[in-house]
């Protein structure tokens, strides 16, 4: 009975956001907010160590009882144009600042929305500027006025070339001041880049509010040739104020190409002017697939946790690692790693019941396809509890989360932020708490709009607070 009216309140409340919808903001970017709504709906836990029969696996492991409630759940969107694709900020930039100052990247290209090919995601990219917004209110406005192009993809060769071929930079900042910024890009240009990029970084001192002119050309150890890139996860200020650890997707001289990027810890020890080959954090697994996007996080204890996500290419199923968000520790500054163990298990009970319920903006297609996860990105929270956000590429496709209260120990059931995008192109989350409590989660996610090919990709955003009896929280 609880739990139907508990699906009950959350369905008044999905259709209550859609009638409460406004617009503000200037033409030429539309913004919508929707309502604040609330959302308490109970999610209950059960343990994964055991089989069906009883016998032990490798899955992961939930709190068997806790609960995951959020509340005052506000609906955002960060950057919306019909005639633009807005994505995967989560590749580009994200940081949070005291006072509710954010600051976010994401390509922004644009689209016609008519061909197949107008929505494939590496000549999207290539037409795109990285595109910065800033937030000074926790998200809810994005004024164009603050917007900063941090790099045109759309330069020519020639241009690219002359950018890239400039003296290494010898300025001395302070990487570890809280208000500094890491930019790490990735791009193609002839004759020597079109298939492996230039990986490259830009360092602000002040929020993102002047950015060096050099860039930082990072290179695989093994050579030009072989690729590496980097995503927007936190750069980790180590506890000796020196050393700087980044996390990776580089491969090796036998699998030049993205598809054999694994996970690669970088350091460096000139506040990010040069960054060396540290470690590889997936150890002890020889089984198909590979380990990506990958995300640090260092705990207050001094362990270092690498989050990943392991993806099949011939099955989509969750089976213990296979497909699952992994986690490796290290115990010795990210020399070392314990091998991953998963911490997801594809099977959790608030997807179905929300594809019970009627689709938020229109029907929700039948069948069982679609990547279970993507993307993860770990916070640790002031109270010391540890939120991983993800993107759900099926059905219904969502942005949700999971929650440790033991240092990643055990796990909650997962539980839903968002799950009303209109097609299964979304994701890429970044996330923060605010300093007012809040969690902050920006996306992309694709419009009910009736633009072609599945609707407008926009930037959107949630922010919510853990209700009280939330994992971790007490009653």
């Amino acid at each position: 009975m609880q739990a139907d009216a508990a699906r009950n309140s959350c369905k008044r409340e999905v259709q209550n956001c859609k009638r409460t919808s406004r617009m503000f903001g200037p033409s030429n970017q539309r913004c919508y907010v929707l309502a604040t709504c609330l959302l308490t709906l109970p999610l209950t836990l059960y343990s994964v160590a055991q089989d069906a029969n009883g016998a032990p696996n490798d899955k992961a492991i939930a709190t068997p009882g806790d609960n995951v409630r959020i509340a005052d759940v506000e609906h955002l969107v960060v950057c919306y144009d019909r005639e633009h694709y807005c994505s995967h900020p989560r590749e580009v930039l994200f940081k949070s600042f005291d006072n509710g100052e954010l600051i976010i990247g994401h390509y922004h290209a644009p689209c016609a929305y008519r061909e197949p090919k107008d929505v494939y995601h590496y000549p999207m990219q290539a037409r795109s500027v990285l595109l910065m917004q800033r937030s000074t209110d926790g998200g809810r406005t994005w004024p164009s006025e603050n917007n900063v192009v941090l790099f045109d993809q759309r330069m020519t060769p020639k241009k690219k070339q002359t950018y890239f071929s400039q003296l290494p930079s010898t300025v001395d900042l302070d990487m570890f001041s809280p208000e500094s910024v890491f930019f790490f890009g990735r791009t193609f240009f002839p004759p020597k880049h079109t298939d492996i990029p230039v990986c490259f970084a830009l360092r602000s001192p002040y929020k993102g509010r002047n950015w060096e002119k050099t860039p930082i050309v990072i290179e695989h150890p093994a050579g030009k040739d072989v690729w590496l890139h980097r995503h927007a996860p936190p750069v980790i200020r180590m506890p000796d104020g020196r050393t700087l650890l980044a996390a990776f997707q580089a491969s090796d001289r036998n699998k030049c190409g993205l598809r054999g990027a694994d996970p690669a810890i970088f350091a460096s020890k000139n506040q990010g002017r040069t960054w060396q080959f540290l470690s590889r954090p997936i150890v002890g697994y020889d089984g198909s697939g590979r380990f990506t996007y990958t995300a640090l996080l260092l705990l207050p204890d001094g362990l270092l946790h690498c989050y990943t996500l392991h993806i099949d290419p011939d099955s989509e199923e969750v089976n213990g690692i296979r497909n699952a968000i992994c986690l490796s520790v290290s115990r010795d500054g990210g020399k070392h790693w314990d091998p991953p163990k998963p911490i997801t298990y594809g099977q959790a009970a608030c997807w179905s019941r929300l594809s019970e319920m009627e689709a938020p903006e229109g029907a929700l297609p039948e069948g069982d396809t679609g990547r279970v996860y993507r993307s993860p990105w770990p916070v640790l929270l002031r109270d010391g509890r540890i939120l991983v956000t993800f993107a759900r590429r099926r059905a219904p496709y969502s942005i949700g989360g999971i929650v440790s209260a033991d240092g990643g120990k055990t796990w909650s059931e997962e539980f839903a932020i968002r799950s009303d995008s209109a097609g299964p192109d979304m994701g890429y989350p970044v996330a923060a708490e605010l300093h007012d409590g809040s969690i902050f989660v920006a996306y992309y996610m694709q419009a009910n709009d009736g633009n072609g090919l599945g609707g407008t990709r926009y930037m959107a955003a949630t922010r919510f607070r853990f209700a009280d009896g939330a994992v971790g929280i007490a009653p």
